[in-house]
């Protein structure tokens, strides 16, 4: 009787073991590491692809684009709103004067001569990287309004705003006219 109680117990003893392995290996084993999070990493098609000064002095449409953007954008002459529709575009005349070239900014890329009736908002390069915005002042006798800045800060501050690609799109809706 003893053997058969010991052999019983044992038995219990076993189950009892049996039981809290597999408890435990259900209750343990299938558990998710919770630090563990999965984050898919960025594409970068997503990113914008900065404009450079290399590509302004490259490329002279993509710079007066620049330059239009940042009249629009963050210039402080009125008048140059004038210019504001991206979607009409824009017509550039560059004119050589004795004082250097002169880029007159017409809004519509399709104005037409009989249209161009008040004098235009026009740009300057005065060196290699400075540029002077021009705007006649509507009846008065003042001189034009002025504002200058450079075509490195101009850059900067189309790459800040993330409009790289709004500027690039600008060239396609530009006609630019010499009067050679």
């Amino acid at each position: 009787m003893k053997c058969i109680q010991k052999g019983l117990l044992l038995m219990i003893g076993l189950a009892g073991i049996l039981i809290l392995a597999v408890i435990s290996t259900n209750h343990f084993g299938n558990r998710q590491p919770q630090h563990a999070t999965v984050t898919k990493p960025v594409s970068k098609k997503n990113r914008l692809v900065p404009l450079t000064l290399t590509d302004f002095n490259r490329h002279p449409k993509l710079a007066y684009g620049g330059i239009i953007y940042y009249a629009v954008k963050h210039g402080k002459i009125q008048r140059w709103q004038e210019v504001s529709d991206f979607n009409l575009g824009w017509q550039i005349e560059v004119h050589r004067t004795q004082m250097g070239k002169r880029y007159f900014v017409w809004p519509d890329n399709h104005i037409k001569n009989a249209e161009k009736r008040l004098e235009p908002n026009w740009f300057a390069f005065k060196s290699r990287n400075r540029v002077v915005y021009h705007s006649f002042v509507v009846h008065s006798f003042r001189k034009n309004l002025t504002q200058t800045t450079t075509r490195s800060h101009i850059v900067k501050q189309i790459n800040a705003d993330g409009a790289e690609t709004k500027v690039r799109e600008m060239v396609e809706r530009m006609a630019v006219i010499t009067d050679n």
